[in-house]
């Protein structure tokens, strides 16, 4: 399914000429969208010869009313039109929520209530329970946090092999990370989730 798809992985600082081409996956650009990129601890993204297709982060810049204590949230999903329902969304949150369970932290999602197809993946997974719901300029959202079906998930997930996902290096223009992380993760694709679950087309986060 993914032949032609490299999934990357990288904790470090996004420089301005890498947020250039992110910019272009997603429809708003704004001060919201930077503090998400200058509080990341992991940013995913997935090429197709090259070409950047999608992305997908891990931030603490939180700002939903969430009573998680030590919550990250995994946000800025954002994929190409032409490569949506491929599965590409499913790989890209195994991800980032194996990253943020194995760092410590307690994932949380945040959906559209305009996005029913999303809400109602998480209202039927084990592996997230919503914990409440609140407007954000004049929209309905739903805060999901991630349940201990997930530590469990993450606790029984095979050792993953090196050739399935890239783990970028710092260019030598980046001397160091931004901040401090935790221990790099064992990232793994083609991942099952509970009961076989398909997950939809997600808005934007």
């Amino acid at each position: 399914m993914f032949e032609n798809l490299n999934f990357s992985l990288s904790p470090l600082c996004v420089l301005p000429e890498q947020r250039e081409e992110l910019a272009q996956l997603y429809p708003v650009i704004d001060q919201r969208w930077h503090q998400k990129f200058d509080r990341l601890s992991l940013l995913v993204t997935v090429r197709d010869r090259g070409t950047l297709v999608a992305a997908g982060l891990v931030h603490d810049s939180i700002v939903a009313p969430t009573d998680s204590m030590n919550a990250v949230e995994l946000g800025c999903m954002a994929v190409r039109p032409e490569y949506r329902r491929l599965g590409i969304r499913q790989h890209v949150t195994s991800l980032r929520l194996e990253h943020a369970v194995r760092s410590g932290k307690t994932p949380i999602i945040v959906i559209d209530a305009q996005n029913p197809a999303s809400w109602a993946f998480y209202e039927r997974s084990e592996m997230w329970d919503r914990e409440r719901s609140f407007e954000q300029e004049g929209r309905l959202k739903f805060i999901y946090r991630a349940t201990q079906a997930a530590w469990e998930w993450v606790e029984n997930l095979p050792q993953a092999s090196e050739d399935c996902v890239e783990i970028i290096a710092p260019p030598a223009a980046i001397p160091a990370p931004c901040f401090a992380t935790a221990p790099a993760i064992g990232p793994s694709l083609g991942i099952q989730l509970p009961r076989g679950d398909q997950m939809p087309a997600l808005g934007m986060i």
